[in-house]
């Protein structure tokens, strides 16, 4: 590999909207069907970027996409011509609300907050360059957030044709990003790819273009992936450094002739959310991780396929491609690699949410989490408008899931899920994780470890149709949140959770075990009580004639447990439970020891 000099290329400076710009107050509501906007631009956009001599002429391309945003809204704005570096811009829909300042986005999906991990390769140029503007009356400066990389590969190889190309380095080159000084800086530290579709290469140095953030990179590495399956690595004079600055291109030049074949076995999956906006986007839905989806039935996953196209759902760093394609008659979404399998990201999260008539997402144990630390909100509404949608996560690896908020949320049609494989001992946030899962007729989570957790709240809040569960391994000794765990479930009959502790000072327990009619039995360890506290709404319900108050269709309750823990539970309002205190049915609330299996016989404290 032959690692030429690198030279700075300085790009277009600022250009005036002179006699385009539209005055307007900077605080007047704005119309919301037909209002343009204007721009212009500093530099490059995604065509055009033709170099006279230290300079690059760029222009808008008509149906260039801009996000305008106030403090209450986001619009999105075509742009209504080209070839030129100024352009009025028509609403994408509804025009922006609200009043300024406003600021503008380009391309529009920056408005999320992530420079794109994933760029797509434009002869000459730079596809999408990153860009904002603020602005008090909806005439937009565009100033550059980032510079460019601009690789001059060449190779005596014949026959090669990129596929992609992957950069990373010491220091972030895409994901979420701050505003300092006008520049983009990455709070992350994933790389950049850029998609290329197979471009040749030659003796004679071809050019691609890629958006970086203005930094001084080192450890800086390229990965060359070729349409046949061969790949590089190429890492650039260990410690040297190589600055790129805001507005400007920074050019390297290398020759590539060591192509072997892959020696990677999985292909690897984008973030939960962007699979998920990719799903809607082949839909037709709205790509927002919590819009709805109606369209969707099925999903099917593929390895070893030999697809070569439709949408990429691979990541940046992924050494094959991932594609996904809609069938609409059918409803399905394939998800096809060549790869022998799939591996997620770190971030699960909103993988699947909100696909309201998912029926089945088959293949599904072909996916490798062992990678992933986020899966709040994964399955989040997913299947809840049809009957008994089927998600085998039995094969899931969560051994490193700190995560698991919203996991299930509101699954209310899902009848069957095993998750006994589920490893707890990463896990910190298990708010809500299977609530609403009305129909859910068991859960094995015995083997469920939870060490670290520290929230618990509505973990089984309104899980109508279990009866049993089996939490014997789950600990809660670092709890703090543990309020509505078991509220609503009014099928639970029996509850076996031995190695909870509840007495923190900051453990809250409120509701825990309040709206369970049929419960007849708990089973309790020597850590469940609470020294300096007597729990409010900790049992109870409403009334018994619609068999919501704790235990008020089972008629008796049998609590196995230490003496000092009957002691307390008869302090707290259980004690309205055993009474039937006001105007309700007494309970008969007994307490067997749980080491000798003899009666205990606690002071129960007044009304």
């Amino acid at each position: 590999m032959e690692d030429k000099t690198m030279k700075k290329i300085v790009i277009l400076t600022v250009i005036s909207l002179s006699a385009l710009l539209l005055a307007a107050s900077c605080n007047r509501e704005m119309p919301v069907n037909d209002t343009k906007v204007n721009a212009a631009i500093e530099s490059m956009t995604r065509t055009q970027l033709a170099q006279e001599g230290d300079i690059y002429k760029v222009n808008w391309v008509a149906g260039d996409r801009i996000a305008v945003t106030s403090k209450t809204a986001t619009a999105f704005y075509k742009a209504d011509n080209g070839g030129s570096p100024v352009s009025s811009f028509s609403p994408d829909g509804s025009a922006i609300s609200g009043s300024a300042p406003f600021t503008a986005w380009y391309p529009a999906s920056l408005a999320e907050g992530n420079l794109p991990a994933v760029q797509q390769y434009k002869a000459g140029g730079i596809f999408e360059a990153p860009m904002c503007a603020d602005s008090e009356n909806l005439d937009f400066n565009f100033r550059n957030l980032c510079g460019a990389i601009r690789l001059d590969i060449a190779t005596s190889l014949s026959g090669i044709k990129l596929d992609r190309i992957v950069l990373d380095a010491d220091q972030g080159l895409s994901g979420n990003f701050n505003l300092d000084g006008g520049e983009a800086v990455v709070t992350s530290s994933d790389g950049v790819r850029l998609d290329c579709g197979g471009v040749a290469l030659g003796p004679e140095a071809a050019s691609f273009y890629i958006s970086v953030p203005a930094n001084t990179y080192t450890g800086l590495t390229i990965t060359l992936f070729t349409s046949d399956g061969l790949s590089q690595q190429i890492s650039l004079k260990e410690g040297a450094t190589y600055k790129v600055e805001r507005s400007q291109v920074c050019e390297i030049s290398v020759t590539a002739n060591d192509f072997a074949a892959n020696h990677y076995d999985a292909a690897v999956l984008l973030m939960g959310n962007d699979v998920n906006q990719l799903l809607k986007s082949l839909s037709g839905t709205t790509q927002t991780v919590s819009t709805g989806d109606s369209i969707i039935r099925r999903i099917v996953i593929e390895t070893g396929s030999k697809v070569s196209k439709g949408l990429r759902g691979d990541a940046y760093n992924s050494p094959y491609p991932i594609y996904f394609n809609w069938d609409k008659a059918s409803g399905t979404v394939t998800i096809s690699t060549p790869a022998g399998s799939i591996r997620t990201g770190k971030m699960c999260a909103h993988m699947f949410a909100y696909l309201y008539t998912l029926e089945e997402i088959v293949n599904l144990n072909l996916l490798d989490t062992s990678d992933a630390e986020d899966m709040g909100s994964m399955f989040k509404y997913a299947g809840c408008r049809v009957e008994n949608p089927k998600f085998d996560v039995s094969r899931f690896n969560t051994s490193n899931v700190r995560v698991f908020y919203h996991m299930f949320y509101y699954c209310q049609t899902v009848e069957e899920l095993n998750v006994s494989g589920f490893d707890g001992s990463s896990a910190v946030n298990l708010d809500n994780m299977f609530r609403n899962c009305v129909k859910l007729k068991a859960l094995d989570l015995s083997s469920f470890n939870t060490p670290n957790a520290t929230t618990f709240r509505s973990l089984f809040n309104r899980c109508d149709s279990i009866e049993e569960l089996d939490l014997d391994n789950m600990e809660t000794g670092k709890g703090e949140l543990m309020t509505y765990m078991f509220y609503g479930m009014k099928s639970l009959r029996k509850l076996s959770i031995r190695k909870f502790d509840v007495n923190r000072a900051d453990a809250s327990i409120t509701y825990m075990f309040s709206h369970c009619p049929n419960l007849t039995e708990i089973h309790l360890g020597d850590g469940f009580l609470q020294n300096n506290t007597t729990p409010t709404y900790f049992f109870l319900g409403q009334s018994d004639a619609v068999g919501t108050r704790t235990a008020s269709l089972s008629k008796k309750l049998t609590i196995y447990c230490n003496q000092a823990t009957a002691n307390w539970l008869a302090k707290t309002n259980l004690r309205w439970i055993h009474s039937g205190y006001s105007g309700k049915t007494p309970i008969d609330v007994v307490f067997i020891d749980n080491a000798t299996g003899n009666t205990l016989n606690p002071t129960w404290a007044a009304n």
